[in-house]
């Protein structure tokens, strides 16, 4: 009888091992992290779709018509302000600007002569010359000043003639485009090069009207086709399209330099600020199969803590945080860790009090 006493000793102490642990396991699994609700501005963020765009691209073309006798430039090639890109052939317009030189230099020489004239009737004056003879050394001056006017003009217009037979670089950028060739004649008004600025392209996205009057203070962020990382941009323009197209054309740049060029996909998510009210992380949403959303709060009895379900409306998410249009009030608590298998009324241990 004796020996049987440190063998129940040991089946007792071991019991009570079983329940403590019992008891323990119990209490982890009980054990829930909340966090309390409170009213914070909402973030709605809109998807958009958008392109690349060059706004300055010109379609390079000659004022004169002529043959195409030079052709610096390549499709692809980058080229500065003011480079000669194309040059016509200028033999004809040549001759007709030294012919205009000419005729200016002999109307030059005839003022003079007039001048002189009209200069020495103005010494004899006091000699008796008569009047009638200066007046018309005076018509003769202003008829040969006007001539040289006119003759000087006639010499601009042949130098405007010859310089436009060469086409140059209007500001830095690519050429994408070739439309001639040595030998052919062109036309005034034909296209013969394009030219892109490949460093002022920017973001052009649609936007609905509906967003417009609450633009102020949102953020946009962009992202090439293709990539993962997104980048912060700014507005340079919000330009009003087709009243029927119920959209307004959204103009932006990276803030950073991005590997662009036009025609290029590109992704936006525009941030727009809403009206404060209630938000709960996306972890503490409990999805039914019926297609409700509930959350558990805990709330306090006493001494102990309680899960209760609730069911809620949601709406926009934005970094881990859910809009709950109706169901929660600011100051619930809801539990965000361990509400897989919670049960209503459940009494749970919080370990973030």
């Amino acid at each position: 009888m004796l020996s049987l006493l440190p063998s129940l000793t040991r089946l007792g102490a071991g019991a009570v091992l079983t329940l403590s642990l019992a008891a323990m396991a119990v209490a982890q699994e009980n054990r829930v992290e909340t966090q309390v609700v409170a009213d914070s501005p909402r973030i709605e963020v809109l998807p958009l779709t958008g392109s690349v765009s060059a706004p300055q691209t010109s379609q390079l073309s000659s004022a004169e018509a002529g043959q195409v006798s030079e052709l610096t430039v390549e499709m692809g090639d980058t080229v500065t302000q003011g480079q000669p890109l194309l040059s016509l052939d200028t033999r004809d317009i040549s001759l007709e600007s030294q012919r205009a030189r000419a005729d200016l230099a002999q109307a030059e020489a005839e003022r003079d002569e007039a001048q002189r004239l009209v200069s020495e009737a103005n010494q004899l004056s006091a000699q008796n010359f008569a009047a009638s003879e200066r007046r018309q050394r005076e018509s003769a001056l202003a008829a040969a000043q006007a001539t040289l006017e006119a003759r000087r003009a006639d010499y601009s217009l042949a130098q405007l003639q010859l310089e436009r037979h060469q086409i140059r670089a209007p500001f830095d950028g690519m050429v994408t485009h070739r439309e001639s060739n040595i030998g052919e004649w062109v036309n005034p008004g034909d296209t013969l090069l394009t030219l892109v600025d490949l460093a002022s392209l920017r973001l052009d996205f649609s936007v609905p009207l509906s967003v417009y009057q609450r633009f102020e203070g949102s953020q946009l962020e962009v992202r090439l086709e293709g990539s993962d990382q997104w980048h912060p941009a700014r507005t340079l323009a919000r330009i009003p399209l087709d009243a029927s197209s119920r959209q307004f054309l959204l103009r932006a740049a990276p803030e950073t330099p991005l590997e662009m060029l036009p025609g290029m996909a590109v992704e936006g998510r525009l941030q727009l600020n809403g009206e404060s009210g209630p938000s709960v992380p996306r972890d503490a949403l409990i999805r039914r199969p019926d297609g409700s959303v509930s959350v558990w709060l805990a709330r306090q009895s006493e001494d102990t803590w309680q899960a209760f379900e609730q069911r809620v409306e949601i709406g926009s998410s934005y970094q881990g945080e859910v809009a709950v249009n109706e169901g929660l009030s600011a100051g619930d608590r809801v539990i965000v860790v361990g509400n897989e298998r919670l049960e209503e009324g459940q009494e749970v241990s919080l370990s973030d009090d």
